[in-house]
C-alpha cells in the first residue's frame, strides 16, 4: 500500500509540473526526471533572456535620401540587422558642399560619412547641399 501510495504521489509530481513529458514514468526515475525537467527549463530561460533562442533576426530600416547638388550612399531605404551598424557617405557634386547632414530630423553638421551604431530602431538620414560661391 505505500508502495502504491509514493507511485501515487510521484506520478502526481510529474503530472503538476508537466514532466511527463520528458520521461517521468518511474518513481526510481521521477527524481532525475524532475531535475533534467528543471534544467531543461533553467536553460530555456537563459537563452531567451540572453536571445539565443531560435529566432528570425529583426530588422530596421533606415531611409536615406538627399537633395539636388550631391547624393548619398546608400541611397532609399536600407536594412539593417538589429543591433548591427551601418556607415553612409554624403557626396557633393562639382560645384557643391555639403550643407548640412539630419539624422532622425536633428542636425549632425557637413560631415561627409555617418556611421549608425548598434540599430535598434528605425532612422533617416538625409542631406542638404549649396553652391559653392563663384571667386
Amino acid at each position: 500500500m505505500k508502495t502504491l501510495n509514493a507511485l501515487a504521489v510521484a506520478l502526481a509530481v510529474c503530472a503538476i509540473t508537466s514532466i511527463g513529458a520528458l520521461g517521468c514514468n518511474t518513481f526510481r526515475g521521477a527524481g532525475k526526471d524532475i531535475q533534467s525537467g528543471g534544467h531543461a527549463v533553467e536553460n530555456a530561460a537563459d537563452n531567451a533572456q540572453h536571445d539565443k533562442g531560435n529566432r528570425e533576426v529583426r530588422q530596421h530600416s533606415i531611409m536615406a535620401s538627399a537633395e539636388a547638388g550631391g547624393s548619398i550612399n546608400p541611397s532609399g531605404s536600407t536594412s539593417v540587422p538589429y543591433g548591427a551598424s551601418r556607415t553612409f557617405t554624403v557626396n557633393a557634386n562639382g560645384g557643391y558642399h555639403v550643407a548640412d547632414v539630419l539624422v532622425d530630423g536633428k542636425s549632425v553638421g557637413a560631415v561627409s560619412r555617418y556611421t549608425f551604431t548598434k540599430v535598434t530602431t528605425s532612422h533617416t538620414i538625409s542631406a542638404s547641399f549649396s553652391g559653392n560661391p563663384n571667386r
